[in-house]
């Protein structure tokens, strides 16, 4: 059988529009792919890069960075040299109360009485040493308390009170031990005995008077009912006629 030549032809063009419908198909594709990866790369657009400042504005940063640098550097040198002198203070004051201690026991063996001649020898010579610490003490800035005047509870320690008529209440009447300050930091208190508050007697409480309502129930209660009571003398004490009838009657 031979071939139809018009059937070829017709055969070969349905080929071709299915190929150029094929082509364009995968072109439509092809477009809708690459107008999608431009609006994705559209919307992941990396952010502007930051400003570039100029060298004026450069250095006047990093001029306000130098300042605060330096005044936080300031402030914590600050407080570390405070907390190193009050450390150093404190360090201070404890040696110092150990030397007021020290004094104490000085005076103490002064205040002894002694008659053979080494011994007072022994006390010249404890008078020297503490006569020379209290010199110490006093090129240290140590001080001695004030005594004289009112009870001061900062600088102050009441062991007692006393009564004494001839000073004002609160006065100081006596030193026990005395008491050292350094500048403004009390290293001891004194130990004093303090005047007393003078004791207030009570006053009687005066009775209220009596009101005239009150002294007429009074009155009226002393003398009460008719203190005579009934008739005394009741019934006629003579009963009936004690006379029998005429015992002259004849029977």
């Amino acid at each position: 059988m031979k071939n139809n030549p018009f059937q070829s032809m017709k055969k070969k063009r349905k080929q071709e529009t299915a190929a150029a419908a094929e082509e364009a198909a995968q072109q439509e594709g092809e477009s809708a792919e690459s107008s999608q990866d431009t609006g994705d790369s559209e919307e992941q657009a990396p952010p502007e890069p930051p400003k570039e400042l100029t060298p004026e504005e450069r250095i006047a940063e990093l001029e306000g960075l130098l300042q605060r640098s330096r005044a936080d550097f300031a402030n914590m040198r600050r407080r570390a040299l405070s907390d190193s002198d009050a450390a150093m203070g404190r360090a201070e004051n404890a040696m110092l109360r150990e030397m007021l201690t020290l004094a104490d026991w000085l005076e103490m063996a002064l205040a002894s009485e002694v008659t053979s001649p080494d011994a007072i020898t022994l006390k010249e010579g404890v008078r020297l040493t503490r006569d020379q610490l209290t010199g110490l003490l006093a090129n240290l800035g140590v001080k001695e308390i004030a005594t004289t005047g009112s009870f001061n509870p900062e600088q102050h320690q009441a062991v007692s009170t006393v009564d004494d008529e001839a000073q004002e209440p609160g006065a100081i009447a006596e030193v026990i031990r005395k008491g050292f300050l350094r500048r403004t930091d009390v290293l001891r208190h004194a130990q004093v005995k303090v005047v007393a508050e003078p004791v207030k007697e009570e006053e009687p409480t005066p009775e209220p008077e009596a009101t005239d309502t009150e002294s007429d129930a009074t009155e009226s209660d002393s003398t009460g009912p008719d203190s005579t009571g009934p008739d005394s003398t009741g019934p006629d004490s003579t009963g009936p006629d004690s006379t029998s009838p005429d015992s002259t009657e004849s029977a």
